[in-house]
């Protein structure tokens, strides 16, 4: 019998592994050490209203994680530093297949 969890693991695994896709994401919480991780950085993210299912009139950055790969869910003075610029995470939404969307709002150091 196939373990699906175990099949769509090991294809997210290699979806964050793919050259080009990802870029470094260093996850800085308040307390505690750095961890280094793998996300996919989009910055024309459009938000969807959950009521009208429209999309809202504003892009903004997010980056996609492998869900688990923080172990706690981030604190307001929680950052992530992408390709050079630090951001704060508004809200992490998951999304049941193992991976979560973080909204991010960039924050100067």
């Amino acid at each position: 019998m196939i373990d699906l969890m175990s099949v769509m693991a090991a294809d997210l695994a290699t979806l964050f592994d793919l050259g080009g896709l990802t870029v470094p994401v260093e996850y800085r919480p308040a307390a505690g050490d750095s961890i280094m991780l793998k996300g996919i950085f989009d910055e024309a993210w459009c938000e969807v209203d959950p009521k009208s299912r429209a999309p809202i009139s504003s892009t903004g950055p997010v980056v996609h994680l492998q869900a688990g790969s923080i172990p706690a869910e981030p604190d307001e003075a929680d950052r992530m530093v992408i390709l050079g610029r630090t951001f704060r995470v508004l809200e992490p939404k998951p999304n049941g297949q193992g991976v979560t969307l973080y909204t991010l709002h960039e924050v100067r150091s």
